[in-house]
């Protein structure tokens, strides 16, 4: 059977996170616009994540207009029937190589250990997230060792931020390339047809992209301060569409979010940012660096108080940055999708491990039982607890994580 398809796994069941749905929409843009149409999302939408979002597919309509997906992928099983029709594998972008983020029971599809040693297993402009220190404190080294196997399994490494490389090389003794993120990848025209069908007006208006709730302090100092009023884009039940929108038209965005930087950067747009206290700055800064734009971030209402934090950036120069590391990140994928694949020995070694281990978990009952409740906890969580009450939740969370 020649299969010839590749498929992309990434974080695109995301359905509050509009960063993590554009970057996987425009991989597949990418890939489809310059080698094949025969490539598709996987819809990893585990049991997990569909209990977190029971009521929210605003995320889902956008996917079906624009993403090329594949049917909805239940259990660990259906992973391992995916070699039966691809014969290329790709994870990325987002933070796919984070399992602190992710779980550790989703890990091995990230790491894609479910591949069978005779297809193709590439990374591209994946993200740890994090900086070496932070990501050592994160992980045991028995899932470092586990990273180590897995990724040396892989035909074709890319990471988003430089830190990446520095982890990849000093810590899990492989080599990698330093390209930019997939959103870059694709023309800013294309993002502008999909906002021009927004019906929300944002023209001349600040707006905010916050995911963190103690950011929340920063934007209401930043009107008190300035004698003015934030439309704020996070919860408001806006369709990528509107998102797109508003960043696009907003005369300033302030936003701790990636990607609300990354698209502040490709709509040419003045923006604050403000980094994310349980995230850090590692991703911030490789983006400037790569783009060559002067680091203003801030960290807290004293820089608010105290500096002008507008990153007015010189857009004619930073331009020509993203058309350059634009075809850096489209020579990576060319050579990677055209060689041939090798490594089946590595491969076979991780197949075979993930195999057993999907087995054994299937037999854990206390695990069982254990994600039982977790889930439950979600299902509160997401769906019943009013929003308030979940900020002072994350709220908490975010100060013991500190």
């Amino acid at each position: 059977m020649n299969k010839n398809k590749l498929a992309i796994i990434n974080c695109n069941w995301e359905k509050t996170n509009y960063g993590a749905v554009m970057t996987a929409y425009a991989l597949q843009k990418a890939i489809d616009i310059h080698f094949t149409t025969n490539v598709f999302l996987i819809n990893n939408v585990l049991t997990k994540f569909i209990v977190c979002n029971l009521f929210n597919n605003k995320f889902d309509k956008f996917k079906k207009k624009y993403c090329k997906s594949s049917s909805w992928i239940k259990n660990y099983t259906h992973f391992f029937a995916l070699n039966k029709t691809f014969d290329t594998f790709i994870t990325g972008s987002d933070q796919v190589f984070r399992p602190s983020l992710l779980g550790q029971n989703t890990r091995y599809q990230y790491f894609l250990d479910f591949v069978k040693p005779d297809c193709k297993k590439i990374a591209c402009s994946a993200s740890f997230g994090v900086d070496k220190e932070t990501f050592l404190k994160e992980n045991s080294q028995e899932i470092l060792d586990k990273m180590k196997q897995s990724l040396k399994s892989f035909d074709f490494i890319s990471v988003r931020e430089k830190s990446g490389v520095e982890i990849c090389r000093d810590i899990l003794g492989i080599e990698a390339e330093w390209i930019i993120d997939p959103v870059f990848m694709i023309e800013r025209s294309i993002y502008e047809k999909i906002a021009i069908s927004a019906s929300a007006k944002f023209e001349n208006e600040i707006v905010s992209y916050i995911l963190s709730p103690r950011n929340n302090n920063i934007i209401k100092k930043y009107e008190n301060k300035n004698n003015c009023k934030i439309k704020q884009l996070f919860g408001t039940n806006l369709s990528i569409e509107e998102w797109l929108y508003a960043i696009k038209d907003c005369k300033l965005l302030i936003t701790d979010s990636f990607h609300g930087v990354c698209f502040a950067i490709i709509f040419n747009k003045p923006f604050i940012c403000i980094v994310n206290s349980s995230t850090g700055s590692t991703r911030y800064d490789s983006i400037f660096e790569m783009l060559g734009i002067e680091n203003q971030c801030i960290y807290n209402i004293k820089d608010i108080e105290e500096k002008d934090c507008i990153f007015n950036v010189d857009y004619e120069k930073v331009n020509k940055n993203i058309e350059k590391q634009r075809q850096k990140g489209l020579n990576f994928l060319k050579r990677s999708l055209e060689a041939k694949s090798n490594k089946k020995d590595e491969k076979q070694k991780v197949y075979e491990y993930c195999v057993h281990e999907r087995e054994f978990e299937k037999k854990n009952y206390i695990k069982c039982l254990k994600d039982f409740f977790w889930l439950t906890w979600l299902f509160v969580f997401y769906n019943i607890l009013p929003e308030t009450l979940r900020n002072i939740i994350r709220l908490m969370r975010d100060r013991l994580c500190k």
